[in-house]
């Protein structure tokens, strides 16, 4: 069922667990990421980037997602991530995509305050859901000083922009996959606290499982995926591609490939799912 990602994050609000958000970081690998999820009878986000997005194109990414959600009984919605141009909210919500992310984190609170009520229009216009930024989410190496979110700020965030969900800074990196961070869980303890809008985990890959679980009970009900995936898959790869002969077939070669993302995604369902 295609469905976009707010009803998703209250159901698990509700229950008290958490619902993945996985990274596509192929065409070659959506209908594997539904059809695991739904072997494991759990609502899922796949996610892509802009710049993904723009390589599958938008229309053909999300007929996909469509198409393979429609044979499945679980909730499936269809996520553009880390968008920082109103442009691109707009290709997706056009081409079909059933929720977005404005990322303004960047900017000064207010100027990310004015600009992210600009995504929600566009959002609410087309009944998508929205996530949006406040803090920011490192990339790449581990740095000791952090702008984690600031919990008065974000009860001002989700009052001024009416958001489905929000991602914090709480100490977590994207790309993150050879160590494991040291979030602030003081942080995100202080801002669920405060605020009752379903708040989102990225850079999932960086953080420590029993730090997933904890995050879940501390109110984030989304939580990021994605260079695991993207870890398992290229590792098998090399191995299976590394001994294939030219004449294999290259479906088969790449289903071996799927299958050792698929087995990363249900180790991440149960993670969250608990």
């Amino acid at each position: 069922m295609y469905t976009t990602m707010a009803p998703m994050l209250l159901q698990a609000k509700q229950e008290g667990k958490g619902v993945p958000a996985f990274n596509i970081h192929a065409l070659e690998v959506v209908p594997m990421m539904a059809r695991t999820a739904a072997e494991k009878n759990c609502p899922v986000i796949l996610q892509v980037s802009v710049s993904t997005a723009k390589y599958i194109g938008f229309h053909l990414l999300s007929t996909v997602v469509r198409e393979s959600a429609a044979a499945l009984n679980i909730p499936v919605a269809l996520h553009l991530d880390h968008a920082s141009k109103l442009e691109d909210i707009s290709a997706a919500i056009e081409g079909g995509f059933s929720s977005v992310m404005y990322d303004g984190s960047q900017l000064p609170l207010d100027e990310n305050i004015s600009r992210t009520q600009e995504a929600v229009k566009l959002a609410r216009g087309a009944d998508v859901s929205i996530e949006a930024e406040l803090g920011i989410v490192g990339r790449g190496k581990i740095v000791e000083s952090y702008p984690y979110t600031d919990p008065e700020d974000a009860v001002r965030f989700v009052a001024e922009t009416g958001v489905d969900a929000l991602a914090v800074g709480i100490g977590t990196h994207h790309g993150q996959y050879k160590a494991k961070t040291n979030i602030n869980l003081d942080v995100l303890k202080a801002i669920h606290e405060k605020v009752s809008t379903p708040l989102v985990l990225h850079g999932g890959t960086g953080v420590r499982e029993e730090d997933v679980r904890i995050c879940v009970r501390l109110g984030m009900h989304k939580l990021n995926f994605g260079t695991e995936l993207n870890v398992s898959w290229v590792r098998a790869a090399k191995e299976v591609f590394g001994a294939a002969e030219p004449d294999e077939s290259l479906r088969e070669l790449m289903i071996r490939c799927n299958n050792a993302m698929a087995d990363t995604i249900r180790k991440k369902i149960d993670l969250v799912r608990f």
